[in-house]
């Protein structure tokens, strides 16, 4: 593997990270002077290493757990007052929970992640946007579950931040029948096919892509769409809440986003095939941190967003500066997201007067600005000489919220 500047960043990165996951996600110390990085310290979302701890799986804590001390937020909610969210989702599973068997916790997972996996990065907490678990655990079976779904009239997908699948349409007796195409989906398909997975796992050990390569045969063979990033995102659930169900060492998957994070942290050889690349990496990243690909790959992709200084510019985010909060990655000639390098090279006069984060090449489209151009202006910047960003007039405040 041939490293770049980037593989140095992204393992000083992993160790902040690691840091806050132990101090601030696990832990309650104050989020605000936890580590020397400014971005870390404000936004909850440079906060893990390992993908169970990350906002999206939150609630399938509080749901697997309930108030047992085998909840990784036991301690936590003993010394600290846990969100309401929290509270709210364990006191409706804690009695329920016991009653479920590998098959309606499979469905449970499944629902969770095709829905958008609860996350909206502009709130605190991130990961109760939107969720049906706050109601599903009145299900005793999948069944039940499936018809609670089916009626549901409050909002159960959320795409802020994440994404949903992008479900079949409906049959041609129902297209005028107002019943949503997800709906449909989880009811009438997808319990036959936990049940089927379920029967395919048979209490036996698999690797990561063995699974994926059963979904994916299940999905082409009944007519659907491959859903590789909620199956991915499935299939760590298991890894997560029955390890003894998968090779958690197993190689994982690459998406098309992480792809784009990973491929920043090595310069791939001449001919050799891309997933042989991309696995390598992994196996690399595996030794020099002492994590597992199936969390590595996530932490590959907040690392990007890390360097990209990203922040949900709404909600409990909307009161941070955007012209004066960085991240403390040492790549200032990144082209894409939000840079310094960029409000002192005139491409942008505030960030807080964009009212979204401006991801990929936004700022560079705007200035009709190569790549190439953009990181020979960067080079010319004295570092040195102190920026002093337009001062920001603003009434936004920080709703109240626990943390």
């Amino acid at each position: 593997m041939q490293p770049t500047k980037y593989y140095d960043e992204f393992l000083r990165y992993y160790n902040l990270a690691k840091d806050q996951q132990g101090k601030t996600n696990l832990g309650w110390q104050d989020p605000a002077t936890s580590t020397v990085d400014p971005l870390m310290n404000n936004v909850y979302l440079y906060d893990v290493v390992e993908r169970s701890y990350a906002g999206f799986s939150q609630i399938i804590h509080d749901c697997f757990y309930g108030s047992s001390s085998d909840h990784p937020y036991y301690e936590k909610m003993q010394n600290q007052k846990p969100w309401k969210e929290r509270s709210i989702i364990i006191n409706c599973w804690d009695t329920q929970r016991k009653r479920y068997g590998l098959e309606e916790w499979l469905y449970i997972f499944m629902v969770h992640r095709i829905t958008g996996s609860a996350i909206n990065y502009a709130t605190i907490p991130s990961g109760y946007h939107n969720s049906v678990l706050f109601d599903l655990w009145q299900g005793n079976t999948i069944e039940e579950m499936a018809d609670i779904i089916y009626s549901y009239e409050k909002p159960l997908f959320t795409s802020v931040g994440y994404q949903i699948a992008a479900f079949p349409k409906l049959p041609e007796n129902l297209a005028a029948s107002g019943i949503k195409p997800g709906k449909y989906w989880m009811k009438h398909i997808l319990p036959g096919m936990i049940r089927e997975f379920t029967s395919f796992i048979d209490g036996k050990q698999h690797s990561f892509r063995e699974m994926m390569s059963w979904l994916e045969n299940w999905s082409k063979t009944n007519g659907y769409r491959v859903y590789w990033f909620h199956y991915a995102a499935f299939l760590a659930d298991i890894a997560d809440w029955f390890p003894h169900l998968i090779h958690k060492e197993s190689m994982f998957f690459y998406g098309s986003n992480a792809v784009e994070c990973i491929s920043y942290l090595a310069e791939k050889p001449v001919g050799m095939n891309q997933h042989a690349f991309l696995d390598s990496v992994m196996m690399q990243a595996e030794k020099d941190t002492g994590g597992l690909a199936y969390n590595l790959e996530d932490v590959a992709c907040d690392f990007i967003r890390w360097v990209e200084n990203y922040v949900q510019p709404t909600k409990h985010y909307a009161h941070l500066d955007r012209d004066t909060l960085w991240s403390t990655s040492n790549i200032k000639d990144h082209p894409k997201g939000r840079q310094e390098a960029m409000l002192r090279l005139g491409l942008v006069e505030s960030f807080n007067e964009v009212n979204k984060h401006p991801s990929d090449y936004w700022v560079l489209e705007q200035n009709n600005m190569s790549v190439d151009e953009y990181k020979q202006r960067v080079s010319e910047i004295d570092w040195t000489q102190k920026f002093e960003p337009k001062t920001r007039e603003t009434s936004v405040q920080l709703e109240d919220f626990m943390v």
